[in-house]
């Protein structure tokens, strides 16, 4: 297993904040072809609707992968991310199987509107 560091994982920290989101803890993992990223989102209050989106990229800065966060729980948390159902600590992950994931050095992830 392999963990990346914080200095691995990159984030935008002006667009969290215009979502209203007061802090991401970002957790990922490598397994062979398998990439884990979970976490939890901070916020007394988000502003708007938005799913997570990730982007890996090799040594080379080139784009090897991308995904969005992933729903689970029978349905209960979806990968958008609605005002309505959220809470503080709202879970998310990313589950990505590919050839790629062992090229991955870096991890940006980040929050896209509707």
């Amino acid at each position: 297993m392999f963990k990346y560091t914080s200095r691995m994982i990159e984030r935008n920290f002006e667009l969290e904040r215009d979502f209203g989101i007061s802090e991401l803890k970002i957790y990922a993992y490598r397994y062979d072809d398998s990439l884990r990223v979970i976490g939890s989102i901070k916020s007394s209050r988000i502003k708007e609707a938005f799913t997570l989106a990730l982007v890996a990229y090799d040594t080379n800065g080139d784009i090897v992968l991308t995904d969005e966060n992933d729903s689970y729980g029978s349905g209960i948390v979806t990968s958008r991310i609605s005002p309505k159902t959220f809470f503080d600590d709202f879970p998310f992950s990313f589950s990505c199987w590919e050839s790629q994931v062992p090229k991955i050095s870096k991890i940006k992830i980040y929050p896209v509107g509707d």
